[in-house]
């Protein structure tokens, strides 16, 4: 049984590894064995670099102490900053789909993935793209989105 992950209104079906910003890792995917549960782990940075939320397998790790955690279920991780915009959320709809948004600093430059869009560093917007992950990596490019060979 394989997963897709929903970032942006962007589906990436078939099991996604880890999601990348050219050559930068955002997030990483694996599938629960014994429940088939899509499991994330991820480390925000803020712009100065900073670990901010640091999630392992669904569960929250650690949070900084600026920010508001409106949920820290497995199933429904939701941290906000102290102005209601979404740091990191990830969200188990069903046994086959995680939705994943928030805000990834990249060095000096910052890609926001909202429910509905990503919007790139340069300022492009990607929604409505539809890849098979073949069960590997996916990189998003100033072209899209792509499965890595």
């Amino acid at each position: 049984m394989t997963f897709t992950l929903l970032i942006g209104n962007n589906f990436i079906s078939n099991g996604p590894k880890r999601i990348r910003y050219n050559d930068k890792i955002l997030f990483s995917l694996e599938q629960h064995q014994d429940t088939n549960i899509p499991n994330i782990s991820v480390n925000v940075l803020d712009q100065s670099n900073n670990q901010i939320v640091k999630v392992e397998k669904n569960e929250l790790k650690e949070c900084s102490p600026e920010l508001i955690i409106k949920k820290s279920d497995p199933e429904h991780l939701l941290i906000v900053d102290k102005a209601g915009e979404i740091i990191f959320e990830s969200r188990i709809l069903d046994s086959k789909t995680i939705l994943v948004s928030g805000i990834f600093y990249i060095d000096n430059s910052r890609l926001t993935i909202t429910q509905n869009y990503i919007i790139l560093p340069t300022e492009k917007w990607i929604m409505h793209d539809k890849v098979n992950s073949n069960n590997r990596d996916i990189v998003i490019t100033n072209e899209g989105i792509a499965s890595t060979s």
